[in-house]
């Protein structure tokens, strides 16, 4: 198995919906033509940015499909094909391989609240099954599991098993991870207002959503800390794209503000899928008055 490695920025990509909540593949074609167009690397379709849980397995198909064949040889892919149901994510998995995607991202099974040692059998059985390298999605706020210290011993003999996006939003665990599994999983950053800390120590890559709407600023941001090494650089340019990913991680709706932010960067990706609502209009003029602050301070015009 060719074990890839993973670098630059990872876009999880936001699913566009029309006012009835049908997905919009022409909509979709032009915001995968926006990110190549701004340099990201990596399209990551299937993710929770990209509303994964409220599609059936057909649409879900569907989407992977249209991805791989926009994007081609431009960038690479990787699936995410979490779900509830191990038998579905096998299938999507293996749909995935078969269209070239390279890699797969899987957080744990939500709401069955697997134990340790349970969700350990169940990672090795996906690695045995699709045979294909797995990015581990650690996002316990949402998953109600949490991929500890433990479960890591646990699996890492496993070499499909080759990185980890910690969105725990503990930046202790990234350390935990130094001092316990340097050199064993590819550490990759998961919450976006520690990407300057990630890069300090050693992270290679961003999965980031709301490099939907910013993928110029995440671009300037990676190039700084992890191309030139320049941190000093980095922290001016975090510094300006703190308080918009302070409110997408603080604020409770991080799809909602998505999705706007794709709106007002000219991609109308529609509201999410129930039971999310959409934003209010006084939630839109708090975001976009962040989104214009970052915006009129040109970040994005420093990247490399």
């Amino acid at each position: 198995m060719n074990i890839p490695t993973f670098e630059g920025i990872l876009t999880v990509v936001a699913t566009p919906f029309d006012q009835n909540g049908a997905i919009v593949f022409d909509v979709l074609g032009k915001h995968i033509d926006f990110l190549l167009a701004n340099r990201i690397g990596t399209m990551v379709p299937g993710g929770t940015t990209g509303e994964y849980y409220a599609q059936t397995v057909d649409e879900r198909k569907k989407v992977m499909s249209f991805v791989a064949e926009r994007v081609g040889k431009k960038a690479k892919l990787v699936a995410g094909t979490n779900s509830t149901r191990p038998d579905d994510t096998i299938e999507l998995s293996k749909f995935a391989k078969d269209l070239g995607y390279e890699a797969l991202m899987l957080a744990a099974p939500f709401y069955s609240l697997p134990g340790t040692q349970e969700l350990a059998r169940h990672f090795r059985h996906m690695a045995t099954t699709t045979g294909m390298p797995i990015i581990l999605y650690n996002f316990p706020a949402r998953t109600g599991v949490d991929m500890n210290r433990e479960f890591l011993e646990a699996v890492a003999d496993v070499k499909a098993i080759c990185a980890i996006k910690e969105s725990s939003g503990s930046f202790a665990r990234m350390l935990e991870h130094i001092v316990h599994f340097d050199g064993r999983y590819q550490r990759i950053c998961g919450a976006d207002d520690q990407a300057v800390d990630g890069f300090l120590w050693g992270a290679k890559s961003w999965i980031a959503g709301a490099s939907n709407f910013l993928p110029a600023e995440h671009m300037a941001l990676y190039e700084a800390c992890v191309l030139k090494k320049d941190f000093v650089r980095g922290q001016k340019l975090m510094h300006a794209m703190l308080p918009i990913f302070y409110l997408l991680e603080q604020g409770g709706k991080y799809i909602q503000f998505v999705k706007y932010g794709c709106e007002l960067a000219g991609i109308p990706v529609g509201n999410p899928r129930q039971p999310l609502l959409p934003l209010s209009e006084a939630e839109k003029a708090d975001f976009r008055r962040l989104y214009e602050q970052l915006k009129a301070a040109k970040i994005g015009a420093l990247a490399a």
